[in-house]
């Protein structure tokens, strides 16, 4: 991901997160004041409503007592209930309608103790009817409100009602009387917005009522029955949902708002860094030992120019560093290249120095042997002479080419363990004849497999012991190689030693140049083999080159 890509998201990321935070707390906290304040509506709501049904009940009592008062004092009443057949008794049938139109009633009733409907306003024909429930519930609620629902001429009639009685000689006597209230009474009993009253039956369920406030309800059509009926107070979701729509509404179209301008602004501010710090990038990369000409310095005040100026004296400290570099190179390699030529000489006298000590040593004790070991060992002085020759040769160029030929390994160990042989050392050579050649330089070689068995002869310390010198044919990814491998019974070497031993000039010996196996790791990267070492402390070692075939 782009550098202006991460300046772009971590722009919107800052702006759309708080945004989204602010968001949602305003709507968290605009819900809960809402629904706290229409709570609180509800609340008074319900307590106007129980106030407003006891003040009907209340004045709808108060109506009746009167009636009844005038009932109690009225002879035609006295007459009309204590004579059969009496004049008076047309005047009773009519007194309730009469009386429930002066008083604005929708029923009234009058029932003797037995519940015998007397005189009916809002049903004439129901004289006679028996109805003792009706009395008996409207009895037992005290100061409440009470729904009742009667038969009428034209079907029936519900109301809020209550019951009041009277004695007229001895006999105790009720009248019922109510006021309009049905479904369309209760809606009406507070404005049309968010929350509406219901008026529902026992049983029945209204989908997201709040509160609910029961009245007893007697119904003389289903038997008498005694239910209890309830004003269901609702609250309507939908304008808070779409209040919380329009809201959201705002907020996507906010924080979109808000995320494109973000993404512009990272955009815009990422082109403003990137430019500079690309050109800076442009002229670092074409910065190397061979090329510190590039100039970073700037007038910019900010932070890109303290990077540019910076870069300006790194280049500058480079150049400086790279012309003693240089110097310090030039002479390094020309001690190196003393050191390594005064190590292969050594390692081309070493053959010719034991042969001649041999000869020395034998001329003294057994000269009759002399011609006979002179010829025996004159390959060895000749092979080695030869090989002085050829680095001289080698030398003289200071940077031979490698002449990869048809190179005989098991030759050339046969006659390196013969240049090498020294008193108290054992060498044992398994080089089969029917190797194929590997392609390699010859001398290069020799020059690794002499290296690698001088160390494995100071690896002894002195002592007696045994250098094997095995090749071998191995397959590797499909190839072929050759494997040579020199082995000693020396002390062996720990991890630390083995991690120092290829670095040029580590030397352990008193008289090393530490050049010895850095030569022959270098000699075996040039001709393209690889070089593994097996060792530890007390178990010897084992160099082992593998090289491709011919």
């Amino acid at each position: 991901m782009r550098f202006r890509t991460r300046l772009a998201l971590a722009f919107a990321a800052a702006t759309v997160i708080p945004l989204g935070l602010l968001g949602y707390g305003v709507r968290r906290e605009m819900t809960r004041r809402l629904d706290a304040q229409a709570n609180q509506r509800i609340e008074a709501l319900v307590s106007v409503l129980r106030n407003d049904l006891t003040g009907r009940t209340d004045r709808l009592r108060t109506q009746l007592r009167t009636l009844a008062a005038g009932l109690e004092t009225d002879n035609r009443f006295r007459l009309a209930t204590g004579v059969a057949n009496a004049p008076e008794r047309s005047w009773l049938l009519d007194w309730a309608g009469e009386a429930m139109a002066a008083g604005g009633l929708t029923l009234l009733r009058v029932l003797d103790s037995a519940g015998t409907v007397l005189s009916s306003g809002h049903f004439r024909n129901e004289f006679g009817r028996l109805d003792p429930g009706l009395t008996a519930a409207l009895s037992t609620v005290h100061r409440g409100p009470a729904l009742v629902r009667l038969p009428a001429a034209d079907g029936d009639i519900q109301a809020l009602a209550a019951v009041d009685s009277f004695s007229v000689a001895g006999r105790r006597y009720y009248l019922v009387g109510g006021v309009p209230f049905d479904a369309a009474t209760a809606a009406a009993l507070v404005p049309q917005d968010e929350i509406t009253v219901s008026l529902v039956g026992e049983g029945q369920r209204q989908p997201g009522a709040a509160v609910t406030i029961p009245i007893p309800h007697y119904d003389a059509l289903d038997n008498g029955s005694v239910t209890t009926s309830a004003l269901v107070i609702i609250r309507d979701p939908r304008p808070m949902q779409d209040l919380r729509v329009r809201v959201d509404r705002w907020l996507v179209l906010t924080a979109g708002a808000m995320l494109l301008l973000a993404v512009l602004f990272g955009l815009l501010m990422a082109a403003m860094l990137s430019r500079p710090l690309a050109r800076l990038a442009e002229k670092t990369s074409q910065v190397d030992l061979d090329q510190l000409d590039q100039d970073f310095a700037t007038e910019r005040k900010d932070e890109i120019g303290a990077l540019g100026n910076l870069l300006a004296a790194m280049t500058t400290r480079l150049r400086q560093s790279a012309i003693r570099l240089r110097e310090a190179e030039r002479r390094a390699a020309t001690g190196d290249l003393a050191r390594q030529i005064n190590h292969d000489v050594k390692n081309g006298l070493a053959p010719i120095r034991h042969v001649l000590r041999h000869l020395a040593d034998t001329s003294q004790k057994h000269p009759e042997q002399l011609p006979a070991i002179f010829a025996e060992r004159r390959q060895t002085l000749e092979s080695s002479v030869a090989y002085l020759e050829d680095l001289a040769r080698n030398y003289a160029r200071l940077a031979p080419a490698i002449d990869r030929g048809a190179t005989d390994v098991s030759a050339l160990l046969m006659d390196v363990a013969r240049a090498s042989a020294v008193d108290g050392v054992e060498f044992h050579v398994d080089a089969p004849a029917h190797l194929p050649p590997v392609r390699a330089d010859g001398v290069a070689l020799r020059r690794i497999v002499e290296n690698l068995v001088s160390n494995a002869i100071d690896a002894l310390e002195g002592q007696p012991g045994v250098v094997t010198l095995v090749s071998q044919l191995v397959s590797s990814n499909h190839e072929q190689r050759i494997r040579l491998s020199v082995s000693d019974t020396g002390r062996g070497m720990s991890a630390q030693e083995l991690e120092q031993a290829f670095d040029d000039f580590h030397t352990t010996k008193p008289a090393g140049t530490g050049l010895g196996l850095s030569v022959v790791r270098r000699l075996v990267n040039d001709l393209g083999g690889t070089l593994r070492v097996e060792t530890g402390p007390s178990k010897g070692s084992t160099f082992s080159v593998e090289i491709h075939t011919a």
